[in-house]
């Protein structure tokens, strides 16, 4: 039986809001509409993140920074960073940007809900967007969520995990237990133990995204317990992961980014989430003058699975391709059921 580690930490709580410029002051304003055939200001926009740079942090963050990437250069946009910005401290930092002009606020993180909701309906002309998980739209006429099935994630998931392991126990390990990760790591229990039904899988969270020793001691308690596979839904903290792996003989699964060039001796794969994707159909929704309120379900069209490198068998690969495709085309019986957290941490 797994347990939480003991002590949930909060490093992010005490992380300074890295922030280059003041948010009211000196933060230039959108000017008024171009007379035809003028040139037209660039689009401002704000990306509010919970971790210190995010370009190379955790999986998610830094498909989140390809994202913003996409919007510089290939839209021309003006996309200022708020790095490590406290969950309590986000709205107020989104309320910044909204009263200094900018024309969209970006939530990448599903954890930043509460601020999501909160600040959006005192700025109903500043657009608030959710690049995350989002179950539902706060009370406001400028608000659009680009919303993964992270369940439907979990299961693709879950599929590469269970062919992969030789052991028969496969390891979920998060950082912070943000209720959003109860629906990926449900989709894949349910997914590993359809394809492989006496697969064992253990499950632990640290309480942070950032402390690497506290993720070096999981990962080697998951290994521990059988674990060869591991799959690490969490931040920077993920070099602790690493190296417990790589001690242990154990491979870890990267999240929503391709991983490989971080730890290529412990990276199995990586489960990618296309976030460039998302903020592309953001621009385009947006210059175009089709944005509108509404939550764009984000379906397996946008997940993936990266190269194996030779990390398994090729027949093994071949299977995990078989089953996706499968998966992809709906013909995977796989139950949805969605467990909670206290319920994962018992398996």
């Amino acid at each position: 039986m797994s347990k939480k580690h003991p002590g949930m930490r909060r490093v992010l709580a005490g992380l300074s809001v890295l922030l280059v410029m003041t948010l009211v002051a000196g933060c230039p304003r959108p000017a008024a509409q171009p007379a035809p055939g003028a040139e037209k200001d660039p689009v401002q926009a704000a990306v509010i993140f919970s971790i210190v740079n995010p370009a190379r942090a955790g999986g998610w963050d830094r498909a989140d920074w390809a994202g913003i990437l996409a919007l510089r250069e290939e839209f021309g946009w003006t996309v200022t960073v708020a790095e490590g910005v406290p969950y309590g401290q986000v709205a107020a930092t989104a309320a910044g940007f909204a009263e200094a002009g900018y024309d969209i606020v970006i939530f990448p993180d599903a954890g930043m809900t509460d601020a999501w909701h909160e600040v959006s309906p005192k700025y109903p002309k500043t657009w608030f967007v959710m690049m995350s998980m989002a179950e539902r739209l706060p009370d406001s006429p400028r608000v659009a969520a680009w919303s993964p099935d992270l369940y439907a994630y979990g299961q693709m998931l879950g599929v590469a995990a269970a062919k992969s392991s030789r052991t028969g126990t496969i390891g979920l390990l998060g950082g912070v237990p943000v209720p959003v990760i109860a629906y990926l790591f449900s989709g894949a229990v349910e997914a590993a133990r359809f394809v492989r039904p006496d697969i064992r899988v253990v499950t632990n969270f640290v309480g942070d995204w950032v402390d690497v020793t506290a993720h070096r001691e999981i990962t080697a308690l998951q290994v521990r317990e059988g674990a060869d596979v591991v799959f690490a839904l969490t931040g920077p903290g993920i070099l602790g992961s690493y190296e417990a792996a790589k001690a242990g003989g154990a491979r870890i699964i990267g999240h929503a980014w391709d991983l490989h060039e971080d730890a290529p001796d412990a990276i199995l794969t990586s489960m990618i989430l296309d976030k460039p994707r998302m903020y592309r159909d953001l621009a385009r929704q947006f210059e175009g003058g089709m944005l509108e309120k509404k939550t764009v379900h984000v379906g397996v069209e946008y997940f993936k699975l990266a190269d194996f490198r030779g990390a398994v068998p090729q027949a093994t690969v071949d299977a995990i391709d078989q089953l996706v495709t499968r998966l992809r085309a709906g013909e995977l019986p796989i139950p949805r059921v969605v467990h909670s957290i206290d319920d994962l941490l018992k398996r």
